[in-house]
């Protein structure tokens, strides 16, 4: 059973290596002005909502050369507001500059960190459960 708690201990480890490392990369980006240039997009089953999701790729100049870069993940659609051709405000991370994040974009949690919190929530109840019962 100790296994269970060890699993669980290493998704919120995980997780908060997921929200440090976006924080990271956020708050020590720099800022440029960019042009969107078109939109992935995907569908998303969550439950039995069908949504569609999209992926920004925008077009940006770092100084040195043009770079072409995709948003950070998927976000759902009715939460983007811009189209093809709109000049927008990124930070983009100099090590990763195919990667951005929009300015106005909050320092929320990313979803991989909060998949990860969930499954080590998850195990940690398990733990606890199977420890009343079976102990």
């Amino acid at each position: 059973m100790i296994f269970i708690l060890i699993c669980a201990l290493a998704a919120v480890g995980v997780g908060f290596a997921f929200l440090y490392a976006r924080n990271d990369r956020v708050k020590n980006a720099e800022v440029y002005t960019a042009t969107i240039i078109g939109v992935e997009r995907k569908r998303i089953k969550r439950g039995s909502m069908l949504r569609t999701a999209v992926r920004p790729s925008v077009k940006y100049n770092n100084g040195k050369r043009d770079i072409i870069a995709q948003y950070s993940d998927f976000i759902y659609e009715t939460n983007y507001h811009y189209s093809d051709g709109d000049e927008v405000v990124i930070r983009a991370y100099p090590q990763l500059p195919k990667t951005f994040y929009f300015a106005d974009d909050d320092d929320g949690i990313p979803t991989k960190a909060i998949a990860a919190f969930i499954i080590g929530g998850a195990c940690f109840v398990f733990w606890i459960v199977s420890e009343i019962f079976i102990a």
